[in-house]
């Protein structure tokens, strides 16, 4: 695999104005979720979480990023399915990270939105095989969570909302090409084990303890989004 530098970055004026809406996206999403109404009725005895502001900066940066990334004018049709996945990438972390769970309002609309916004720019570039090896890379992961999910002790730190936004996740990332595929993956991998290093040894979490994974596989898939690679074959 090698890495390819991004190509026709959007104009620094498209990189603000993307950051600024993604504030408002954000302070929504913020005042949506601070009352923690996702949870069940078994989980709202718990207090709210307290510090939910972080998504407003996650939201603009991640917009930001992803408008550089893919913005430029030749790539506008593929912008919207990315900055949607940052929005609701950036919802799910914080609700994982509160409840250790995935909901499915989220997650499963979230296939025929994904597959919609991407059949844009497919229209455009006439490149239906890209949506066609998307689709397939999203069942290779949910295929690939779910082994891991079922034959690990205890999942393996995975639940059955990491499988569903495995999905997703390779949906979006498979209409660029298998190399961000996997580096999504290793990368999730990756950051997961050094955040629950750091919590053992900082004595925040023990051996049984559960740790959501949601948000390192939405980190891991920026990463690959911002850093692509190509796999060479042959």
């Amino acid at each position: 695999m090698t890495l390819v530098l991004p190509q026709g970055a959007a104009p620094w004026w498209a990189v603000a104005v993307l950051a600024g809406l993604g504030v408002g996206v954000g302070v929504w999403l913020t005042r949506s979720l601070g009352d923690a109404s996702y949870r069940r009725p078994d989980e709202r005895d718990r207090s709210l979480p307290r510090h939910t502001s972080w998504l407003v900066l996650a939201v603009a940066l991640a917009w930001a990023t992803l408008t550089f990334r893919f913005g430029g004018y030749a790539q506008w049709s593929l912008l919207p399915a990315y900055l949607y996945l940052g929005a609701v990438g950036a919802a799910l972390a914080l609700i994982d990270l509160d409840v250790h769970r995935l909901p499915d309002l989220i997650v499963l609309p979230s296939y025929p939105i994904g597959f919609v916004l991407l059949l844009v720019p497919t229209v455009v570039t006439a490149q239906w095989g890209w949506l066609l090896r998307g689709v397939l890379a999203g069942v290779v992961l949910f295929v690939g969570y779910l082994v891991l999910a079922l034959v690990s002790p205890g999942g393996g730190g995975l639940g059955f909302g990491d499988v569903k936004l495995a999905g997703v996740l390779g949906l979006s990332l498979g209409w660029l090409g298998w190399g961000s595929v996997i580096v999504s993956v290793f990368a999730a991998f990756i950051i997961g084990g050094v955040v629950a290093l750091i919590l053992l040894l900082a004595g925040r979490a023990g051996r049984s303890s559960h740790i959501a994974f949601g948000p390192w596989m939405i980190l891991g898939a920026w990463v690959a989004l911002m850093f692509p690679v190509r796999v060479m074959t042959g």
